[in-house]
């Protein structure tokens, strides 16, 4: 029906033919429009961020964060110590990985649900004010998350794989290969072409040393991980009173699944920071004399007491009148994961 026909009179319309606004009233609502949407970029350019899916092309997290504006900074956000217990190597191909920029965390899974969670539940309790609970649920949540991946990385520490070799004879595995084991159980390839061995060699003959200058503790740490504390000993007039003086200082830094590492000018030694009870405790191979988990006399893989090691050696410094130089290195097993298998990355 036209309007004509009705007896009410047509609508003032603007000359344009457009609908519009008085331009003050036009004038604030984009004011106001322009203000909510530079709000919402700044909300939106704030908390975590994607950095991309784990693939068998990418499949560490160390790749993504290098495809990433974070490139420059990726070590230091892998080993800051928010991230420094996370399971880099049981991360499965699928995985989307999250970095939250603000407290530089890393997440994926079940931890990147939480992160995201409680990002969102923050925004809405600074907006209205009645996400208290929600964020107090959320954190409590990130916390419990947090301990189960803390506890799922220490059970797959190098101690967890290096245990299974206790009772092994020296001559079936010595000190170093009981390193070998222990990374070769966490999914590491270290034989082969593309392997570990290979890329330690490669490596020692790029800088023109020996070979095999690589292929120890030392030198496992020095190209898969980083020193945490690195010291030289002379002359030790009281190795008892030392012992106690070095314990106190590695003590806060202990950690299992650590490589320690004993060097003397024609010897040297390694092997893996354990615990037993409350003790901390050293497993290696060679002559036990200070066994925990069997007999002594033997030469064979054991788990001995972490201070009787430290004693032996520093009594073994002032018998020989050899300086004697102590390395505890931590291993990164996400830069070690470009040495699996695609199919090892797949089941880790």
């Amino acid at each position: 029906m036209k309007i004509d026909n009705t007896g009410l009179q047509p609508p003032n319309l603007p000359s344009s033919g457009v609908w519009s606004r008085p331009p003050e009233t036009r004038n604030r609502f984009n004011t106001i429009l322009t203000n909510e949407i530079d709000t919402a970029s700044r909300e939106q350019g704030s908390g975590p961020v994607l950095l991309g899916t784990i693939t068998r092309d990418t499949p560490t997290v160390s790749q993504l964060l290098y495809k990433s504006p974070f490139k420059a900074e990726c070590w230091n956000i892998i080993h800051d110590k928010v991230n420094s217990d996370k399971p880099y190597h049981r991360i499965q191909p699928g995985a989307q990985v999250h970095y939250n920029p603000e407290t530089r965390e890393l997440a994926w899974g079940k931890a990147a649900e939480v992160m995201l969670a409680k990002h969102s539940a923050g925004n809405l309790s600074a907006s209205s004010g009645t996400m208290e609970q929600a964020n107090i649920t959320a954190m409590s949540a990130a916390s419990q998350d947090a301990a189960v991946v803390t506890q799922e990385a220490r059970m797959m520490d190098l101690s967890t794989s290096a245990k299974q070799f206790i009772g092994r004879d020296y001559e079936q595995m010595d000190c170093y290969e009981l390193l070998v084991g222990g990374l070769t159980e966490l999914g590491v390839k270290y034989a082969g072409k593309g392997g570990l061995h290979e890329h330690l060699v490669n490596r020692a003959s790029q800088q023109g040393l020996a070979r095999n200058h690589y292929l120890n503790g030392e030198g496992l740490v020095s190209e898969s991980g980083k020193d945490v504390y690195k010291e030289t000993y002379y002359r030790i007039t009281d190795p008892e009173g030392t012992v106690d003086e070095i314990m106190a200082e590695l003590s806060p830094r202990l950690e299992q699944g650590q490589i320690l590492s004993f060097s003397m000018r024609n010897r040297g030694h390694t092997g893996v920071i354990s615990k037993m009870n409350d003790q901390w405790t050293f497993i290696n191979s060679g002559k036990m004399d200070n066994n925990l988990s069997g007999k002594n006399g033997g030469k064979a893989v054991g788990e001995e007491s972490l201070e009787a090691e430290l004693l032996n050696w520093f009594k073994l410094v002032n018998k020989e009148k050899e300086a004697l130089q102590i390395t505890l290195g931590r291993l990164d097993m996400d830069r070690l994961s470009m040495f699996s298998a695609p199919s090892v990355r797949q089941k880790a």
